[in-house]
């Protein structure tokens, strides 16, 4: 074991921020040793010619941020050898005391959140509905009703009896809705319950107004604890309570409430290495690893777990977020925003997240250009898998690649959503990829304006949705999808290519185009080609693709299982507006059989045959020096 190193700092667990830091352990006599925090670690780097620091292993409870800036340039932060050190953004909270019915109780000084965690595991808020974890997408929610006045953003209506007469606003009870599509769900406080008049007033404004058929809950008060591994708070006291699965040994197990919601936070920093560390106990709402500006920095081999979005970038460039492991996340796994670009997203595992809210994606992208997200393991997440939109706000996505990643069983509580989304509201081209994907399970869930539960619905496995253009979709397996493995919404100059789909019903079309009347004569698509894909299922050709008023296209060398053909000639469409009964096109049928035209398809790189690594993503995060 080294003693002393002249070109690192050491911070443990058993140190001492008086003492040099150059130790990785105590010395004998007591005199000196690692530092106790990384704020000691990162002032002493910044005061001298060393710039790393690794971090042994134990839990570090921090209560605030760790902040850097461009004074921490080309400094890292690494874990020391195999160890594995924990920062955690949690208060751990004892002195429980039963109060009978499987309920404990303990006092905090400020009420809990959302994201309470024993042993690890995430509980469950207590909430108005009746939760069943077999059936968590659509139990315990209630229907809403638009209130007297219309629809509104900051209040509803309720059923008599969805909300008990004696629960009360206070510090912790907060409401969270959905419109009718599940677009988009909010969480609020809740500002005032009026029983009389049935009515719910919120404190902040939700996305989209709050129709009748939408879907709300109310959560996080003790009195609606009902089954084991909820808790709630208890304004009247001051009192967290929980119903513990293991009434023995949940004190000892570890009960903590997340507080902080970013652990480490840079702003304007650059070439930093963060690798090898757990981030732990942060709340929904915010980012355990927030990077704003700078360049250059790389993520790598850390543990994200009970955290809101693991990893976001806001305008940081030329990054690399690699081989980290996401789980149990409230909100996203990796978010850009203000163009963030040229960033590397690759062999991550992201699974379990969305986890409180339900709108944020497994890799998210806003406004962000020349990104690589690559050989992604992404499963079970509320809505999207990878997703890069850009609305009609001047932020625009351009030149991005996502390409060999496994995505699963997503869009599990959300319509309109899937496995990989484009949205490019500008409709200029975007020029990006997607190749080599593997899309499975896309789901698709909404409500009617009655509360009645829709599934499968819209869950596509790839989306290029309102007007997004110019983007190549080749190589890719989908299977699993609800209306259409791949869909195009109103853009123009798409290439779908070599892509194979299995299609499990006859009303989910491989491929869907279609025009979006709301946008008007831009949003009708022209010039896409469809050209060489595979479907497979038993319905005949003409089933496995819609297209509704698609414009002039081209469409040649699509071949099914059942031995159908679509081409070989072009296939043209009048690009005015006609339905999809009476759209000018004609279907031609090949030979019936499987193996015409297969010498055309390449299979190299279908699904995700190209899920390794190659010298463009350097497996950085792989090295100890101790």
């Amino acid at each position: 074991m080294t003693t002393t190193d002249q070109t690192a700092f050491f911070v443990s667990t058993k140190g001492n921020d008086s003492w040099s830091g150059r130790l990785a352990a105590p010395n004998a006599a007591g005199t000196d040793g690692p530092f106790a925090s990384l704020e000691k670690a990162r002032d002493a780097m910044r005061a001298g010619d060393i710039d790393t620091t690794y971090v042994r292993g134990g839990t570090y409870r921090l209560d605030k941020t760790l902040t850097l800036d461009s004074h921490d340039d080309g400094h890292s932060f690494l874990a020391y050898g195999n160890e594995t050190p924990v920062l955690s953004g949690g208060e751990r909270v004892t002195g429980f005391a039963y109060e009978g019915k499987g309920l404990y109780s303990a006092k905090l000084s400020s009420a809990n959140g959302l994201d309470v965690s024993i042993g690890g595991v995430r509980q469950h808020a207590a909430q108005t509905g009746d939760f069943d974890p077999a059936q968590s997408a659509t139990s315990g929610w209630h229907v809403l009703k638009a209130n007297s006045t219309g629809a509104s953003k900051t209040s509803f209506n309720f059923s008599n009896g969805d909300i008990p007469s004696g629960l009360k606003p206070h510090a912790g009870l907060v409401a969270q809705t959905f419109d009718t599509e599940r677009l988009k769900d909010d969480i609020s406080s809740v500002k005032s319950i009026d029983q009389y008049h049935h009515t719910v007033t919120l404190d902040d404004a939700a996305s989209y107004a709050l129709r009748t058929g939408g879907t709300y809950r109310l959560m996080n008060d003790a009195s609606l604890i009902r089954d084991a591994g909820e808790f709630g708070w208890r304004a009247s006291d001051g009192k967290l309570v929980v119903k513990p699965s293991d009434p023995g040994g949940f004190q000892s197990d570890g009960v903590v409430v997340a507080r902080l919601g970013t652990l480490i936070k840079t702003s304007n920093a650059s070439n930093v290495s963060i690798e090898g560390l757990t981030f732990s106990d942060t709340r929904y709402d915010g980012s355990a690893l927030s990077m704003q500006g700078g360049h250059g920095n790389s993520v790598g081999g850390n543990h994200f777990v009970n955290v809101g979005t693991a990893v976001s970038l806001d305008g940081t460039d030329d990054s690399r977020i690699a081989g980290n492991h996401m789980e149990q996340l409230g909100d996203s796994g990796v978010s850009m925003i203000h163009a963030a670009n040229g960033n590397r997203i690759y062999a991550n595992s992201i699974e379990h997240i969305g986890q409180i809210t339900k709108g944020g994606a497994g890799i998210g992208a806003v406004g962000s250009s020349n990104s690589m997200v690559s050989n992604n393991d992404i499963t079970d997440a509320p809505r999207y898998g990878v997703s890069f939109k850009e609305w009609d706000d001047g932020q625009l996505n351009r030149n991005n690649t996502v390409q060999f990643n496994k995505i699963h069983h997503v869009g599990q509580e959300t319509a309109d959503g899937g496995g990989i989304e484009m949205l490019g509201r500008s409709a200029k081209d975007m020029g990006s990829v997607i190749r080599g994907n593997e899309v499975i399970d896309t789901g698709g869930l909404a409500t009617d304006g009655k509360g009645n539960w829709l599934t499968d619905h819209k869950g596509w496995g790839i989306s290029l949705d309102d007007l997004t253009s110019g983007v190549i979709v080749r190589d890719n397996f989908v299977k699993g999808f609800a209306w259409a493995g791949i869909y195009v919404h109103g853009g123009d100059s798409n290439l779908l290519e070599n892509n194979f789909g299995i299609a499990s019903r006859p009303e989910d079309a491989f491929i869907r185009l279609e025009w979006v009347p709301k946008a008007g004569a831009e949003a009708r698509p022209h010039d896409n080609m469809v050209i060489h894909n595979l479907a497979a299922g038993d319905m005949p050709i003409e089933q496995y693709w819609k297209l509704l008023s698609p414009g002039r296209l081209t469409m040649d060398g699509n071949v099914a299982a059942n031995g159908r053909g679509f081409g070989p000639n072009d296939a043209v469409f009048n690009p005015g507006f006609r339905d999809s009964a009476h759209a000018d096109y004609s279907l031609k049928d090949k030979a019936p059989v499987l193996a015409h035209g297969i010498h055309d398809l390449s299979w190299s790189s279908m699904g995700t045959d190209g899920y390794h690594a190659d010298s463009s993503m350097a497996q950085f995060w792989d090295h100890a020096a101790y």
